[in-house]
């Protein structure tokens, strides 16, 4: 059984590829942070060493060491401090290249599952991408990222890409109600805030901090929109500055201050008094934070772009 939650055509698309005997050896997961990217990876791993008729059973050896994280075969690589950055060193590559020539010694094969793989150094990229081309025959590498622009063109080219999207609304209230046992109404706010992003909702139910750091978000937010150039600049200044250390950080706010503009938008009946921003304003600024995550995710320089966004949006009355 699949464990992840929507993301049908991902699915349709891995499950035939099984049956088919066709799998990629190498596949590139993208999509926003906590939508289902990991799950998705770990499901294929269990799938290709599944002792069940319908892999992945979720109920034999292999499927079950592979979800609690303790299968043999499976080498996670994530972000790390590297030369006083976060990123994903030449180390760690070369120690998974040299695990990835061994024979599988649990299932039937090795899974190398990189996150944050836009974090790759240039050395590291450049490592991996000597794996890609001669990859050993029971190895599968997967690759997830929520910025698949920021990785090598020559490794997105060798993998085969899965795009996963937001989850509607009801689809995440539900997943919560009946796997999670969160209550309804709890679900649904949960839901409402989680913008499609599954992971982000569960994570918010078991760990409280995470809505009081959404909170202090949007305090932040509203202060710089309330605010004037120097306020706006300061604010532009903070994002840029953790951008190279906490880029899903940086991520989260900015899909935030989108959702704040668009249900100003949404609340907007008709054309804004004169103490408020038209619609169209409002639309703009939308478009704007939209246009600013894509050039970020284009590694324009940050501080150049967050200072462009602040001086095209509308100020918003205190209050």
């Amino acid at each position: 059984m699949w464990r992840v939650v929507g993301h049908s055509g991902a699915v349709r698309l891995l499950d035939r590829s099984l049956s088919e005997g066709r799998l990629a050896h190498a596949y590139l997961f993208t999509g926003p942070p906590h939508v289902g990217k990991t799950t998705l990876a770990m499901d294929l791993v269990a799938a290709v060493n599944c002792d069940g008729p319908e892999p992945p059973c979720g109920e034999c050896s292999q499927c079950r060491h592979v979800r609690d994280g303790r299968h043999a075969d499976v080498l996670h690589l994530g972000v790390a401090e590297d030369e006083g950055r976060k990123a994903i060193g030449i180390d760690a590559v070369r120690d998974a290249a040299h695990q990835a020539n061994l024979n599988p010694f649990e299932g039937r094969f090795r899974a190398i599952v990189i996150e944050g793989a836009e974090h790759l150094t240039e050395e590291a990229a450049n490592a991996l991408l000597k794996l890609l081309e001669e990859p050993p025959a029971r190895l599968m590498l997967m690759l997830l990222t929520a910025s698949p622009d920021n990785v090598l063109a020559t490794i997105r080219s060798r993998c085969q890409r899965v795009d996963l999207r937001p989850l509607p609304t009801a689809a995440v209230a539900e997943a919560l109600t009946t796997r999670w046992e969160v209550p309804e109404a709890t679900a649904v706010e949960l839901a409402s805030l989680s913008a499609g992003r599954l992971g982000w909702a569960v994570r918010a139910w078991e760990d409280p901090a995470i809505l009081e750091t959404r909170d202090r978000r949007l305090e932040r937010l509203t202060a710089a929109a309330e605010g004037g150039i120097e306020e706006r600049f300061a604010y532009a200044a903070e994002l840029a500055n953790l951008l190279p250390q906490q880029r899903t950080a940086v991520r989260e706010t900015l899909d935030l201050w989108a959702e704040w503009w668009l249900e100003r938008l949404e609340a907007q009946a008709g054309e804004a008094d004169e103490d408020g921003p038209s619609r169209g304003d409002l639309l703009l600024a939308v478009r704007e934070v939209l246009r600013t995550q894509d050039l970020l995710d284009r590694n324009v320089n940050p501080r150049l772009a967050l200072e462009a966004l602040m001086l095209s949006l509308p100020r918003v009355a205190a209050g």
